[in-house]
């Protein structure tokens, strides 16, 4: 199906995602998750934008749509540990201002993500979730899995693209820097938690060394250049700096919008009230 960018206004959530698998007997757990989605009830879905990031998987398979309105991206180039490149490329494709970004061992259960596509704007505010546990108990947040919006995200760089390569930090560096410029993080009601999925994390989908020895000097020396020059300094702008290609798009039916005779009346309000959305 070819993408048609006007059809897109109605999606008020996008739920982006991304691995990398270098076993193929381990893509099994990446067929799962969008499996798991595609029976939430379909109010829910018509709503919602999936975006799918693959990695530089060295695997071959044929991607499915699973009914979902989904986007799907494949980098081509084999970097390590490019966790901030495809994080940024996630968000380059969202469809709506709300987004959360999340590995693949985390989804979100149905109430949790019906919350999310009814949420105003988060504007200056980026959240983390409370997770629920395979046991069903509530735990502490992920550092790496923020709701947030896309706006804010572009504002302040993304993620920095010179932590691709090896492992860690680049989540730390990612919060400090949006902190430093303005921005809020608070934490989502437990009522509207993530999940872990009942997985082994580290061995799902690949056998990367996790060595953080590299990347933690770099956050130091990041730390370093803030302290010295201020907020604005320490980010070095890396973005995008690889290949991809869009592998699949797939849009499920258009929902009929609901009339709204009332917004241009008031339209004024939104450029003297800060507030107002």
């Amino acid at each position: 199906m070819k993408e048609n960018v006007q059809a897109s206004s109605h999606i008020r959530f996008t739920y982006i995602t991304h691995f990398y698998c270098d076993q193929p007997d381990k893509y099994r757990s990446i067929e799962k998750l969008l499996e798991n989605f595609a029976d939430y009830p379909p109010e829910i879905l018509d709503l919602v934008h999936f975006v799918i990031v693959d990695d530089g998987s060295p695997i071959d398979y044929d991607p499915k749509h699973y009914g979902l309105n989904i986007t799907w991206l494949r980098i081509t180039e084999n970097i390590p540990w490019n966790n901030p490149g495809a994080r940024n490329l996630g968000v380059i494709y969202a469809k709506s201002e709300n987004i959360l970004i999340s590995d693949t061992d985390h989804d979100l259960p149905p109430d949790t993500m019906s919350y999310l596509c009814k949420r105003g704007d988060c504007g200056k505010s980026f959240f983390k979730l409370k997770r629920l546990d395979p046991k069903g108990e509530i735990c502490r947040a992920h550092p790496n899995l923020f709701f947030m919006a896309r706006s804010r995200f572009i504002k302040f760089f993304g993620y920095d693209e010179e932590y691709c390569g090896d492992y860690a930090h680049d989540d730390m560096w990612f919060v400090k820097f949006q902190k430093w410029n303005g921005s809020i993080q608070r934490t989502l009601s437990a009522r509207y938690p993530a999940r872990m999925r009942k997985l082994d994390a580290r061995k799902h989908t690949h056998s990367l060394k996790r060595d953080l020895e590299k990347n933690e000097g770099l956050y130091q020396k990041k730390r370093a250049i803030v302290n010295k020059y201020g907020k604005h300094y320490g980010h070095s702008r890396a973005f995008l700096d690889f290949k991809w290609k869009v592998s699949l798009f797939h849009q499920r039916s258009i929902p009929k919008p609901k009339s709204d005779g009332l917004w241009k009346i008031f339209w004024w309000l939104r450029s003297v009230n800060p507030f107002c959305c």
